[in-house]
């Protein structure tokens, strides 16, 4: 990913309400800072948010990860990325267009 594809990912971030202006870190370069992320993007479920790793032997916060939304009997998936953050990230941005494509995923009580 380059340094201009990151930016516009944070940019986004900031755009969509997950992520401040002015708020340090970086949720795509920081595993702390996407768990952050994370905790926002769940947040705004009714469901659950799970984030797992593809098959490997050892986990590590660099290991390919796969983000799902699990709500009533079904999985869909969010995103996919080379790392944990890169994966939140991804999800986050794909949050908003998958809460107007499944409502009934949405909370109720959270800003659209």
């Amino acid at each position: 990913m380059t340094e201009q594809e990151k930016q516009e990912i944070k940019t986004k971030l900031i755009q969509f309400g997950f992520w401040g202006a002015d708020e340090d870190g970086d949720p795509l370069t920081n595993t702390a800072h996407a768990q952050r992320l994370r905790k926002r993007v769940a947040e705004r479920l009714s469901c659950m948010l799970a984030v797992t790793s593809e098959v490997s032997a050892v986990i590590t916060d660099l290991t390919p990860r796969h983000v799902f939304v699990a709500c009533k009997s079904s999985e869909k998936t969010l995103a996919h990325g080379a790392t944990y953050a890169e994966a939140v990230c991804l999800a986050a941005l794909a949050l908003p267009q998958f809460l107007k494509e499944n409502p009934e995923c949405a909370r109720q009580d959270c800003p659209k």
